[in-house]
């Protein structure tokens, strides 16, 4: 990230990762920090640091305002992800860069704000449609981390974990109880196994799209 960021920085929806991107010595003159949810909203005291409340498929900022733009892990959760999209490419000044990290395998997390995965071909439309081009992808993870990744959450919502599982829409069969024994003894053999494979994996299924564009 630290080669890409630099002047005014504009981070949706990332709550107080300003204080680990200040830790790391990430470059920037001014950092925004944006969330539809004041609660989100860290309370900092720095002088180059400032908090804003507001929607960030309608965001209350002028165009081609800022140098660099984060959008982490933040797409899933937005009814109108192409809007947001939108909404950079029009912030971001000509020549500056955003960021997105963008899940295409997640497992449903923190329901109910959750809305879909993304792949790559979904994301070239979009980015495309904003106006802006892609400089870097990476795929993070593939099919058999993919895999990995989901064993382990079977745990958390097999439990009923606080936002990973709804009790009104996921509602378990009766076969569920007597084969959850079975269930997490596949998982845990499987998990190992999996990461194993994935040290030589398949970007067909990634966890993650790490992408970088720039606005020309």
């Amino acid at each position: 990230m630290g080669q890409y960021s630099r002047g005014w920085v504009l981070d949706i929806g990332g709550a107080d990762f300003y204080l680990s991107a200040r830790k790391r010595k990430i470059p920037y003159d001014k950092w925004f920090s944006l969330d539809v949810s004041p609660d989100r909203l860290p309370n900092i005291n720095d002088g180059r640091f400032l908090a804003l409340c507001g929607d960030g498929c309608r965001l209350p900022l002028p165009r081609d305002r800022f140098d660099t733009v984060l959008n982490i892990q933040v797409l899933e959760h937005v009814f109108e992800p192409l809007a947001m999209i939108k909404e950079i490419g029009r912030v971001l000044k000509p020549g500056g860069h955003a960021l997105f990290l963008i899940p295409q395998t997640s497992t449903s997390h923190a329901i109910p704000n959750y809305y879909c995965n993304f792949s790559i071909y979904w994301i070239k439309r979009a980015l495309d449609a904003a106006g802006l081009r892609m400089v870097e992808h990476q795929a993070l993870g593939g099919v058999w981390t993919s895999m990995a990744s989901h064993l382990v959450y079977f745990f958390f919502q097999s439990l009923r974990w606080p936002g990973l599982s709804d009790r009104q829409e996921n509602r378990r069969g009766f076969l569920f109880y007597p084969l959850w024994p079975f269930m997490a003894l596949y998982a845990l053999i499987s998990i190992p196994l999996c990461l194993f494979f994935g040290l030589g994996d398949l970007t067909e299924e990634p966890n993650h799209h790490l992408i970088v564009v720039t606005k020309p």
